[in-house]
């Protein structure tokens, strides 16, 4: 007989919290973010709930994880669902049960997921190393706000999933063809992705 959906689910918790320890043990995330994924993973009991953070254990690099996408100036923008739970920990940042705020130098490829959570990134012109950036952003019952400083264009590819995507007009008035660009993809699942004006 097939075992119930129960028990295959506390298999499952069991083997992503194995996964998640062999990677803290590689040093592959912070104590607190091991320990707050592994508190939520104790508390799951859909298998909804489940997938999303087996997508997460592979995104510090548990078992079958994607190569790492490059991004160029002039490459095409990356596939949608590729470009989600990257094995790239330098550049993946996590919000999970609480809220982050994100600063400083950017590389083309970073992620940022929050989980249940509020995730603030806040973009400078001084932070772009090239002309053009592109960014991965996840928010799962989450909001995600990025604020970004006058003088920066947006293109905001994100997709809602019962969630909600938004630029704030000012954001493109403010913005000329000659400045920087930040291209952000990602999907809002029973969450925000939310773009404004950064207030200096």
């Amino acid at each position: 007989m097939p075992q119930p959906l129960k028990v295959i689910i506390e298999e499952r918790k069991e083997k992503a919290i194995e996964n998640l320890s062999t990677c803290y043990a590689k040093d592959r995330l912070p104590l607190e973010e091991y320990e707050r994924l592994v508190e939520y993973i104790n508390k799951i009991e859909s298998e909804r709930e489940l997938i999303v953070v087996e997508k997460i254990v592979a995104e510090y690099g548990g078992k079958e994880t994607p190569e790492k996408p490059v991004y160029d100036d002039d490459d095409d923008m990356p596939d949608y669902y590729s470009s989600h739970f990257q094995n790239s920990t330098a550049n993946s940042n996590l919000t999970l049960l609480s809220t982050r705020t994100f600063s400083g130098p950017l590389k083309s490829g970073s992620q940022f997921v929050s989980i249940l959570g509020s995730c603030h990134v806040k973009v400078r012109k001084s932070d772009l190393s090239k002309k053009r950036i592109v960014l991965d952003a996840v928010s799962i019952l989450g909001d995600c706000v990025i604020s970004v400083e006058s003088g920066i264009r947006v293109s905001n590819r994100a997709v809602a999933l019962l969630g909600a995507v938004w630029t704030d007009h000012k954001v493109d008035e403010k913005a000329s063809d000659e400045d920087p660009e930040i291209v952000i993809s990602g999907s809002a699942l029973l969450g925000n992705i939310t773009v404004k004006l950064l207030k200096q």
